[in-house]
């Protein structure tokens, strides 16, 4: 669940358990907008999303790449959104051979994306399977295009997998068809 979800849902607990204010309208959280109401995930330095490589941002012009909160957005998940930033705050290690695999491995979440060729059943997602996995590959193939401006040819072919996973799961979001034709685009 994304975090700003998180905030509200335990927001709405603690008023109806009688522990909030009863002020729905306040915002919640220490990331709040004081003007909107609406909660952003940003980092310490208050920027919605790290810098992109110019490359990128010539290609990838949609505003779902530059959206952290957009369910089907690449930064829009807690999984894409810790990617691009930890490994935007760990850009000295990324160089013109880094693969998606190198994100992947680097951040612990190997055995989590491990699962992508893994089939999972209709209904809620399973913790660690086949939705996360996909979720995972496709935040850690965008940090790559995002901070590098470059993809590797197994990790732009595992992120354009994890784009049809989720693309035929949740019935072909537009977000998520645009993502995979943009990378499908892509120069190789």
């Amino acid at each position: 669940m994304h975090r700003g979800r998180m905030l509200a849902a335990l927001a709405a607990v603690l008023v109806l358990g009688g522990c909030g204010s009863g002020n729905t309208t306040e915002p919640v959280g220490p990331q709040s907008s004081s003007t909107t109401g609406s909660t952003n995930e940003t980092s310490a330095d208050g920027a919605d999303l790290p810098d992109a490589d110019p490359a990128f941002a010539e290609h990838f012009t949609d505003p779902v790449y530059d959206d952290p909160a957009g369910e089907f957005a690449p930064f829009g998940t807690d999984e894409g959104f810790d990617l691009v930033w930890e490994w935007s705050d760990r850009r000295d290690e990324l160089g013109p051979t880094t693969t998606v695999a190198d994100l992947v491995d680097g951040s612990g979440l190997a055995d989590v994306a491990s699962q992508l060729d893994v089939p999972e059943r209709a209904g809620i997602p399973a913790a660690g399977g086949q939705v996360d996995a996909a979720t995972i590959t496709i935040g850690a193939g965008f940090s790559l295009l995002r901070l590098t401006g470059h993809i590797d040819d197994d990790g732009r072919r595992r992120t354009l997998q994890a784009l049809d996973v989720l693309i035929d799961r949740y019935d072909a979001p537009v977000e998520l068809v645009h993502q995979r034709a943009d990378l499908e685009s892509w120069p190789t």
